[in-house]
């Protein structure tokens, strides 16, 4: 799948909402604030899409990413990333895989890009990395021991400190792993760093964060 794949699909749903009548380019001119001729031109491939309008041509068909990757009516197979034991945060245990009964649904395609995936959930405010990642929020983690043993500040980190849980950013620097927080109320908590001599990097580091979901309390 590629981000021309994710163009043409979502121009073909757009294409498909006029013909069925659900939709017209009049509409969609009016809910994406762009001229009439710009969405027929668009929609006809006369002019390329541009990431502004696909945004709002998302919001204007109500469809989110997810439903691009299958086109409609094709057969999607799920797959269960089970929900590990306890919160991730410094005052609590590094979650441990066990019999909860939880999990979570995900495409089987998604889930069959990572090693052995697993569900963490943040603990509290200054265990989180707010704003990206909040307390109670579930983070799906890859656990591929390449990654793991070359952590970069690109990504997002689960750390096992000392027996407890962290969320962070980090890279190996010569013989230590640097540590850096997007959340301040954090800081306090976390070493700026950790010596790697006669420690086993990937006791340190747990998973990377590939995925991460809020589930809204409707009730």
């Amino acid at each position: 799948m590629t981000f021309l794949d994710l163009e043409t699909r979502l121009l073909q749903r757009m294409n498909d909402l006029v013909k069925q009548g659900h939709t017209s380019q009049r509409r969609l001119a009016h809910l994406t604030g762009y001229t009439q001729p710009h969405i027929h031109s668009v929609l006809k491939r006369v002019r390329r899409l541009q990431p502004d309008l696909a945004d709002r041509l998302l919001l204007a068909g109500e469809l989110g990413l997810e439903d691009l990757l299958y086109r409609p009516g094709e057969k999607v197979q799920a797959m269960e990333a089970p929900l590990w034991n306890g919160a991730l945060g410094r005052r609590h245990t590094f979650p441990q895989p066990g019999q909860t009964g939880e999990s979570r649904l995900f495409a089987a395609t998604f889930l069959d890009r990572f090693h052995e995936p697993a569900l963490l959930r943040a603990a509290s405010e200054e265990d989180s990395m707010a704003p990206l990642i909040g307390p109670g929020d579930l983070v799906l983690i890859d656990r591929a021991e390449g990654a793991r043993r070359r952590p970069t500040f690109a990504g997002i980190w689960a750390l096992c400190l000392d027996g407890q849980g962290a969320l962070c950013r980090c890279q190996r620097v010569g013989g230590a792993l640097v540590l850096v927080s997007d959340n301040p109320r954090s800081l306090v908590s976390l070493p700026d760093h950790l010596a790697l001599a006669r420690r086993n990097i990937l006791d340190i580091v747990r998973g990377r964060v590939v995925w991460v979901g809020r589930e809204l309390d409707l009730v």
